[in-house]
């Protein structure tokens, strides 16, 4: 007799004004769970299949509490999800509450996992880690480039997500001689974003950061270039836009050596290069980071669930505390839980647009192009 499916429960926003990412993130979850059952499924548990059973946010913090609750009723073994801090932050809370494991997909407030909670676990870099790694990075590219960058104007959404990447960047500026001058939020509901953009061009920084969602983001680039904002190089911080190749298509050349801090995957990898392929033939577009992170969470779902040799919660959230993956599609070491969920050895990459194609430029372990440093006027 076929065994019974192994649940795992996803919550994204598939509708509202982040159904474009929260759907980026569904599409790598269904891609992860279809490849790990026609590979045999749960082979410690006779082949079982994975059932993905799905939850709509909408983007709004409060109906994670019912997904949470209605999840746990049918029995999942996790819950992955929620793309925003803010929705992540209350989902694990109740997640904690009903013992239920999980496995943020994307989100990066430092809050996810600073609060003692033995059930969630985080494997993209927090905020902390990269708001510094990206200004490290940067730093070392300017550097290496003999084009040294001193000053950071940096606008960002308002929401948990833009203010704590803003918030690390600001402090570890000053840790490679670099200075933020001027930050600026703006709300990603915000239709028009003129006036904060002009606080940005009147800085007449180095480098202009930027963080926050697609659409805002998109919004937010047109008028920076618009407006003729001057910078050696456009940089994101945890961007949902300059990582993505559909804003390469939405605003064409302009987006021409935009560069983007942001969770990746390690493109020299040939199980990363199998993925991209898979997505490519599913979905007729480059896989974005989200989808990714989306992936790779389920993939960890997945090898607790086999280590566990079972579906009780007890069992995989131990498992999944013990988690040490060395084969995975991430730039980075081994996939390992520090005590307090976070993925230990998770690291950012820098990418840039170059001819219309966004390849990861930095660190050079994992870099597949050269990048160009400022960018020519």
């Amino acid at each position: 007799a076929q065994p019974p499916d192994v649940m795992i429960g996803h919550i994204h926003p598939l509708s509202g004004f982040l159904g474009y990412l929260g759907n980026q993130l569904k599409n790598g979850c269904e891609m992860a769970v279809q490849e790990i059952n026609a590979a045999g499924g749960i082979t410690s548990l006779g082949g079982a299949k994975i059932k993905l059973l799905t939850a709509d946010s909408e983007g709004k913090p409060d109906l994670s509490i019912p997904a949470v609750e209605r999840l746990d009723r049918q029995g999942v073994v996790a819950v992955t999800g929620c793309l925003q801090s803010s929705v992540t932050i209350v989902a694990t809370q109740v997640a904690e509450k009903q013992r239920v494991p999980f496995v943020v997909s994307v989100a990066v407030a430092d809050k996810v996992t600073a609060r003692g909670f033995k059930y969630t676990f985080r494997i993209q870099p927090n905020a902390a880690q990269m708001g510094a790694q990206t200004v490290k990075y940067i730093s070392e590219i300017s550097k290496k480039a003999g084009s040294p960058a001193k000053t950071i104007a940096y606008l960002h959404d308002n929401t948990a997500f833009g203010t704590s990447l803003s918030e690390h960047v600001v402090a570890n500026a000053p840790k490679q001689n670099m200075e933020v001058i001027a930050r600026v939020p703006y709300s990603p509901r915000a239709a028009d974003v003129s006036s904060e953009v002009g606080k940005i061009k009147a800085a007449g920084a180095d480098l202009v950061m930027s963080t926050g969602y697609f659409a805002d983001q998109v919004r937010a680039f047109r008028t920076m270039k618009g407006r003729r904002v001057p910078a050696k190089i456009f940089l994101g911080c945890g961007n949902g836009a300059f990582s993505d190749q559909n804003f390469v298509k939405e605003l064409g050349n302009m987006t021409e050596h935009v560069m983007d801090g942001n969770y990746q995957a390690n493109p020299l990898s040939p199980l990363a290069q199998k993925m991209y392929a898979h997505y490519q033939k599913l979905h007729e577009t480059k896989m974005p980071p989200s989808a990714i992170f989306a992936y790779e969470a389920i993939d960890v779902i997945a090898d607790a669930v086999q280590r566990a040799k079972s579906t009780d919660r007890e069992a995989v959230r131990e498992a999944l505390a013990k988690t040490d993956i060395k084969d995975h599609v991430l730039p980075q070491g081994p996939i390992v839980f520090g005590s307090d969920g976070q993925n230990e050895n998770a690291q950012a990459a820098i990418t840039q647009v170059l001819t219309g194609k966004i390849e990861v430029v930095w660190p050079a372990d994992y870099a597949q192009s050269d990048f160009v440093f400022p960018a020519p006027s």
